[in-house]
């Protein structure tokens, strides 16, 4: 009995080397292990980014037509017609994708065999609910979560207070089209959180979600203290429209006498809701509400209140937001 047992150690020892040749090094597995993302907006990739461990953006579109994506990454193209042939190349687990956007796209989605989550970029707080609920759903990381919260955080010890009344009128334009933004895109109802009075009409027609147009004859009414143009394409036509808009004589010389000016946004930051990058653009907001009167004006998009430089984004905002569904011919971004 004992010989027999003796003899089968070798066997053994055998078979659990076996097992510990084959058995995969965790170190090595542990990247497949992470939840495949692919992204129709391009801010959710950010906020991923703070969560390596967890999570890793295998595809996702472009924050800029003109700028293709890291070559790690999977290209999907526009976000507003995503390449679904190169999406199914990059196996996700988890696609987002705006509730708005791309609701033709849903039932399209559904057919990868991934988890997709609809998400709605329209406000401020259901943007930073679904970067939570994003969070939970790759396993957790306590980056992101700081991150989320923080955000909030500066938003709201950014709010003007109510003794403070700054009218403010943002506008989204396209070449030979001003749309006045309301509190049903994510500009319009960040001014609103911030204290502002959005001058925005609230009712009109609205061509594209959140985006109303507004007649000449509606303009020559308001009396806005401050003017915050986004622009869609290319920004030198835009802003030379605006400014023989408002000069004097022109259909809107009302609004040339805002007395805290009439501002070109930084397209890298405004032309999309830039995720976790919100609370910069809050900051930026209220500076122009802060900075010293420089008379009647249209700023370029590189110029802030008072000639400060406006800094690029460190990570060039992109996703969901104040935008029409095509690119303009000769537009800069896919945004």
């Amino acid at each position: 009995m004992n010989r027999l047992w003796l003899l089968e150690i070798p066997a053994v020892v055998v078979l659990v080397a076996l097992l510990v040749v084959a058995r995969p090094d965790s170190a090595a597995a542990e990247p497949e292990a992470r939840v495949r993302v692919a992204t129709l907006l391009p801010f959710v990739a950010d906020a991923v980014a703070l969560a390596p461990e967890q999570a890793t953006v295998v595809a996702s579109v472009r924050r800029s037509m003109h700028v293709p994506l890291p070559p790690d990454l999977i290209d999907l193209g526009n976000p507003h017609s995503p390449n679904f042939e190169r999406l199914a190349e990059a196996r996700p687990d988890l696609i987002v994708a705006d509730a708005r956007v791309h609701a033709a796209f849903a039932e399209t989605l559904a057919g990868f065999g991934a988890e997709v989550r609809m998400i709605d970029t329209a406000g401020i707080e259901p943007t930073l609910d679904a970067l939570s609920s994003i969070e939970v759903e790759i396993g957790g990381s306590e980056a992101l979560r700081d991150r989320i919260a923080a955000v909030r955080s500066e938003i709201g010890a950014l709010e003007l207070g109510d003794d403070r009344v700054v009218r403010v009128l943002p506008l989204f334009g396209a070449p030979g089209t001003f749309f006045a933004v309301t509190d049903r895109a994510w500009l319009g109802q960040l001014v609103e959180d911030l204290g502002f009075e959005n001058l925005a009409p609230s009712d009109g027609d609205e061509r594209f979600a959140g985006l109303v147009a507004i007649s000449d004859e509606v303009l020559a009414t308001l009396e806005p203290d401050l003017v915050v143009l986004v622009a869609h394409g290319d920004p030198r036509k835009i802003r030379a429209d605006l400014a023989s808009r408002t000069a004097e004589g022109g259909a809107w010389a009302s609004l040339g006498h805002a007395k805290l000016g009439v501002h070109v946004l930084d397209p890298r930051l405004f032309s999309a809701n830039p995720g976790l990058d919100l609370d910069r653009a809050a900051r930026e907001l209220v500076a122009l509400a802060d900075g010293p009167s420089a008379g009647a004006g249209v700023r370029p998009p590189a110029v802030s209140a008072g000639g400060a430089g406006v800094r690029p984004p460190a990570v060039p905002a992109g996703g969901a937001g104040v935008r029409p569904p095509a690119v303009p011919a000769g537009g800069e971004s896919a945004h």
